[in-house]
């Protein structure tokens, strides 16, 4: 009777117990990256699709000028986060806000505040992108996500972009 008690106990008990303990830690999950650790700035001069997102180039673009290198733009600042194409006329960035798996594939992501503005004249646009590139023989291209790299914007049909008027 004694020894059947102690089982009765020990089943009872044995929940708390187990519950109790500590959780096993998750490995990580494995993270694949097609961007260079460093100098992501001139990386992304040479190698991020223009044709991925909407910008002030889309009139000049054609099939063979998709990077900002293939339009005979040369960053006037590059860096580990950011480049800036700074001319007469026009201003380009791309600043990297956040390397992460961001939207939950396995691969690396960039999020990304790209800035497209006319010196002089009324274009001036942000918009936050999430960068993803699926391997070494591809481009850098933006994806649809929503994003708050270049800070809050109000919500909008044409996504995150926000487009100030200078007057």
């Amino acid at each position: 009777m004694r020894i059947l008690r102690h089982l009765l106990l020990a089943a009872a008990i044995a929940p708390a117990i187990v519950h109790a303990a500590p959780k096993a830690k998750q490995a990580p999950k494995q993270v694949t990256s097609f961007f260079p650790q460093l100098d992501l700035g001139r990386f992304l001069a040479d190698n991020f699709d223009l044709a991925s997102v909407r910008s002030s180039l889309a009139a000049r673009r054609t099939p063979e000028l998709r990077t900002f290198a293939d339009f005979g733009m040369l960053p006037t600042n590059t860096g580990d986060d950011v480049v800036t194409f700074d001319g007469e006329r026009w201003l380009y960035q791309l600043r990297v806000v956040r390397r992460a798996d961001i939207n939950n594939d396995g691969i690396e992501d960039l999020e990304v505040c790209f800035t497209d503005r006319a010196k002089g004249a009324s274009y001036d646009s942000s918009q936050s992108l999430l960068v993803s590139r699926y391997s070494d023989e591809t481009y850098a291209v933006a994806l649809r996500y929503e994003s708050d790299a270049c800070g809050p914007t109000t919500k909008s049909n044409t996504g995150r972009a926000r487009t100030i008027e200078i007057k």
